[in-house]
């Protein structure tokens, strides 16, 4: 019997959450299950989040800069963001970590 091997989407948005992003994005680099993207969309922080981004390696990366707030709703900016990095996911299964 053949093993598949999905390529799995993982989206993340983030605004202003530096404090948690690396370990975020490094509990993401230790898993067995390596046939994957990782999608990030940031929604203008204002801390030292893009610099992380910028720096973190991790293959199969792609991060999408807001360039501006769809709205004071945080909520509708996340869904934005999240609409954003399915339009660039090409997984056959997406999961989101928030």
């Amino acid at each position: 019997m053949k093993k598949e091997n999905h390529l799995i989407s993982i989206l993340v948005t983030n605004f202003n959450k530096s404090k948690f992003l690396f370990e975020t994005l490094n509990s993401i680099k230790k898993q067995d299950y390596q046939n994957f993207e990782i999608i990030i969309y940031d929604d203008c922080s204002t801390d030292n989040s893009v610099d992380i981004l910028k720096k973190f390696k991790i293959r199969n990366k792609k991060v999408i800069l807001g360039k501006k707030k769809l709205s004071h709703s945080a909520e509708i900016n996340q869904i934005n963001g999240l609409i954003k990095c399915l339009k660039v996911s090409r997984g056959s299964i997406i999961c989101l970590l928030d």
